[in-house]
């Protein structure tokens, strides 16, 4: 009776720790059109997410709110556990969001996500539902805009802010050629 005790609690606990990647498209789909938060005067308004875009309120210096979206898709999709390892990829001010595509792209990496970067580059074969890629110009560094893998294989498709784009082609975007695949390794 106890082995099945400790059992049942160790299954809970990978349960916990396991990377939801229905969460995350759940989330992308639910918000891909709106900013999860009241709007108001202030990008910052933190109910719960701060907003960085310009289809709808937001601070439009930022030029967009893509890496935004991507780590709160990640954070409140459930996530949050397995990307911890100290800290979320996540920024400033509320808690949810990471400003820059580029920094989330290297903080998932850090945090032990698998990158494949290159021109035009098809979807590996491992890419899943939940992955990231991030486009880039000019570079696999360079200005970047990123996005969330919504339906995995080889016909990827991708949600995102900034355009709001809801399971669109992968290959939409053309004025950033350079494509950085990022997988949760299962």
């Amino acid at each position: 009776m106890r082995s099945l005790a400790y059992l049942t609690l160790l299954l809970c606990i990978l349960n916990v720790l396991t990377y939801n990647r229905d969460g995350a498209v759940s989330y992308a789909h639910k918000y891909a059109r709106t900013p999860n938060h009241k709007c108001g005067k202030n990008h910052l308004s933190c109910t719960p997410c701060a907003y960085f875009g310009r289809e709808a309120c937001g601070y439009e210096s930022h030029g967009g709110d893509c890496a935004n979206f991507v780590s709160q898709c990640l954070v409140l999709g459930g996530n949050h556990q397995k990307l911890n390892g100290g800290s979320p990829c996540r920024g400033y001010p509320c808690g949810f969001e990471e400003p820059g595509a580029n920094k989330l792209a290297n903080c998932l990496k850090k945090k032990g996500w698998k990158s494949e970067c290159g021109y035009k580059m098809a979807p590996p074969s491992y890419i899943k539902k939940g992955d990231v890629l991030v486009y880039h110009e000019g570079g696999c560094s360079g200005s970047a805009h990123a996005v969330l893998v919504t339906v995995g294989g080889s016909n990827a498709k991708i949600t995102c802010h900034s355009s709001i784009q809801v399971d669109a082609a992968y290959t939409y975007m053309t004025s950033k050629p350079y494509y950085q695949w990022l997988h949760y390794p299962d």
